[in-house]
């Protein structure tokens, strides 16, 4: 049970694909589209630029929400999944108070993502690797997290992380072990994930 609920449904899907013999070599390439015809691409995107709707949060025994989040990534060769590389992800107006200003995060390692398509425009995003940092002077937080593992459900334009693990990979004080982001990200051109 463990293991469903780090990964979620849509990699157990994507196991459970692998146990009956649906390989890479044997399923369709992952794409990201800008223009389509039906199933068929007719304009191929090579990067997807996102910006949060609403709040993004990092829970934990101390939550923390951002207001502004801003992350840009370029596709990578074809594939199943497509490889992403994420070139700029940012986060402003963090805190754990109403002014949102009391906190600060990093990224210090820009992470490599997976994207598989899971149907009609339908996919799921998960980051190789990747690391932030999470820094609250006023609380004593300087935390350090890794990005492997966070999971987004992508459809319809948005990327969704719906309460996905992150492992603290070591810090000063409070700093919980685990700890949950949870968010939505809307990308900023029309973007649909083909096969």
């Amino acid at each position: 049970m463990r293991l469903i609920t780090k990964f979620g449904i849509p990699a157990l899907t994507v196991m459970t694909a692998m146990a009956f013999g649906v390989t890479s070599a044997s399923a369709t390439n992952t794409k990201l589209c800008g223009e389509h015809t039906g199933l068929t691409c007719t304009f191929t995107r090579s990067f997807i630029n996102q910006l949060n709707v609403g709040v993004v949060k990092l829970l934990s025994t101390i939550t923390v929400l951002c207001l502004h989040v801003k992350a840009l990534a370029t596709a990578l060769a074809l594939g199943s999944p497509q490889e992403l590389h994420t070139t700029e992800f940012s986060f402003e107006g963090c805190g754990t108070g109403s002014l949102h200003n009391n906190c600060t995060i990093t990224v210090e390692e820009m992470p490599l993502s997976n994207l598989l398509k899971t149907g009609l425009d339908e996919g799921v995003l998960i980051a190789t690797n990747g690391r932030m940092r999470l820094q609250c002077p006023n609380l004593g937080l300087d935390c350090v997290y890794d990005l492997e593992g966070i999971e987004f459900a992508v459809a319809a334009g948005h990327l969704t992380a719906s309460k996905t693990p992150t492992s603290e990979l070591g810090g000063k004080f409070f700093c919980p072990d685990e700890s949950l982001l949870d968010g939505l990200l809307e990308m900023t051109l029309i973007t649909y994930v083909l096969g």
